[in-house]
C-alpha cells in the first residue's frame, strides 16, 4: 500500500488505463477505464424515426422525419436523471413528442425542421429544459 503522494507520476494516459473511484455509497474503491469516465452521454448513432413511433430511451438522440400533421411520438418514463433530445430533421407535417409523464403539458409539438426538444427525466416524469421552436400543450 502507498498514499497517492507516493505513487509515480502518469504524463500520458491510455482509453484502456483505469482510474481508482472511491465509491462512498458502498463504502469500497473501486475502478473504471478512462474511457468511460470521460464517456460523453451524447455521443453515438441517434435513433431515426420516420412518421410515428416511439423513441427509444437507449439513445441520447432521437431525429424525427415527420409524414404527415401530428405525428405522434411516444415518450416512455425514463430513469432518474435521464436527459432525451428529440429534433424534427425532415419536414413532411409536424411532430407531437407525447411522453408518458409530462410536468406542465400533455405534449410537444415540433413544426419545422430543426425544431428541438430536450427532455431531463426528474421526480417521475419528464422536464423540458431546453430546446428551439417548440410548443408544449
Amino acid at each position: 500500500d502507498k498514499r497517492m503522494s507516493d505513487l509515480n507520476a502518469l504524463t500520458v494516459t491510455a482509453s484502456t488505463d483505469t482510474a481508482l473511484i472511491s465509491d462512498t455509497s458502498a463504502s469500497e474503491t473501486k475502478k473504471i477505464t478512462l474511457a468511460n469516465f470521460f464517456k460523453t452521454p451524447y455521443v453515438g448513432t441517434p435513433q431515426a424515426l420516420s412518421g410515428a413511433g416511439a423513441a427509444n430511451l437507449t439513445t441520447s438522440v432521437t431525429n424525427c422525419t415527420s409524414t404527415g400533421a401530428a405525428q405522434v411520438v411516444t415518450l416512455a418514463d425514463g430513469v432518474q436523471g435521464q436527459v432525451k433530445i428529440v429534433s424534427h430533421i425532415v419536414d413532411g407535417g409536424s411532430v407531437r413528442v407525447t411522453p408518458t409523464n409530462l410536468d406542465g403539458g400533455t405534449y410537444v409539438t415540433l413544426d419545422a425542421v430543426g425544431d428541438t426538444v430536450v427532455f431531463l427525466f426528474n421526480d417521475s416524469a419528464w422536464q423540458i429544459i431546453g430546446g428551439y421552436g417548440h410548443a408544449v400543450t
